[in-house]
């Protein structure tokens, strides 16, 4: 089998169960200090190991944070740095780049499926925006 290959090996699967029970314990650990910590009587909570943890309210703040930040990103930096990138309407680029393919002017193509390219600009403006006298 190749090295590379995304087929699963007997250490990807030790790797994946390993993840998988760390994840499973750390969010068993999460909701215990989410949860049950407000819990806790105070004699309980005042333990040395216990009163060093952080507030209970940073479990519920952190993930809001943190999707208050992808929504930021996703809806407004994301876009934004879209637009920055995207040329001018009045520059050439958003007519004809180097990835464009011009077809022949004047052949006809009668039978099947054209070939693929990009019309002319002043060919689609003709067809959008004059009238034909018929």
């Amino acid at each position: 089998m190749s090295e590379h290959s995304p087929a699963p090996t007997p250490s990807r699967a030790v790797y994946g169960f390993a993840f998988h029970l760390a994840s499973r314990t750390a969010f068993a650990l999460y909701l215990l200090w989410g949860f049950a910590l407000p819990m806790l009587p105070p004699s309980v909570a005042s333990l040395p190991y216990i009163s060093q943890l952080p507030q209970p309210y940073w479990a519920v703040a952190i993930p809001i944070h943190a999707c208050v930040a992808l929504a930021t990103f996703a809806f407004l930096i994301y876009p934004g740095i879209n637009l920055s990138m995207t040329p001018a309407p009045d520059d050439m680029r958003t007519i004809r780049d180097c990835h464009s393919l011009q077809l022949p002017s004047k052949a006809k193509y009668t039978k099947g499926i054209p070939p693929v390219g990009d019309l002319d600009i002043s060919h689609v403006c003709r067809t959008l925006y004059l009238k034909d006298d018929m």
